[in-house]
């Protein structure tokens, strides 16, 4: 913005020495210098409620929230995200966006994700969600908005979205959102999409098998090539041949 301070206004001449000078310009010098320190105080004003700042300001609390501005044409070198630690528990685990992008749990039981404050319709938000599985028996609950990417998890049963993991260890989903969550993308980080189940008999069907489910047995590798409906058999199998 362009300051209003004049520097121009006030005569550093005045008054001269050696003659009688008009009180008047006393006055004007008095009143441009009240007016320049007014401007001047507005404008700091301005500034320590709009800038981006180091540090906080002697007697304040550093935020340095945005407000959603558009941040712009910018190198970034050397930059953090923030990390929230969850600690171990279980039940529901609210993943609040305004927190941070990374996130952390451990698992003492089963866990159910929600997220929470996602950026506005037309922003993108994307979380990223460091489990560490205590147990096999602890599975892991994604939110129903938890639509794309989902059905080919691995451990997934996709009819209620429930991930059960084969070992214990750390998992990193990330879960992203262009419409302020109502509809959400997952990506698992640390395993491939889908991999070979081991069933007996696999042909049979069960809950949650979709068309695309590889599994094998001792004898058989499966295709699945439909959604079971609870009778339909939905698996083809051809023999497993040595080498």
């Amino acid at each position: 913005m362009a300051s209003n301070i004049n520097a121009n206004n006030i005569d550093g001449t005045y008054p001269i020495a050696g003659q009688d000078n008009d009180s008047q310009g006393f006055r004007d010098n008095f009143t441009n210098i009240k007016n320049n320190f007014t401007n001047a105080k507005s404008e700091i004003e301005d500034l320590q409620s709009k800038a981006i700042l180091k540090s906080a300001l002697t007697g304040e609390t550093l935020d340095n929230a945005g407000g959603g501005s558009v941040l712009s044409d910018f190198e970034l070198k050397d930059m953090s995200g923030t990390r929230i630690a969850k600690g171990t528990t279980s039940g529901t685990v609210t993943l609040n966006y305004a927190e941070g992008p990374y996130q952390t749990v451990t698992s003492s039981g089963s866990i159910s994700l929600a997220f929470t404050n996602f950026p506005a319709s037309g922003k993108v938000g994307t979380i990223r969600l460091e489990i560490t599985i205590a147990s096999v028996a602890h599975t892991l609950t994604l939110p129903a908005p938890v639509t794309i990417g989902a059905d080919s998890l691995q451990g997934i049963v996709p009819a209620t979205k429930v991930i059960t993991f084969d070992a214990t260890g750390t998992y990193i989903f990330e879960f992203t959102t262009d419409d302020q969550g109502t509809t959400v993308a997952v990506n698992d980080m640390t395993r491939s999409r889908v991999k070979a189940d081991i069933r007996t008999p696999a042909n049979t069907g069960q809950s949650g098998d979709v068309a695309g489910n590889v599994a094998v047995d001792s004898s058989y590798i499966y295709v699945c090539t439909g959604t079971y409906d609870g009778s339909t058999v939905i698996w083809k199998r051809a023999a497993i041949t040595a080498y």
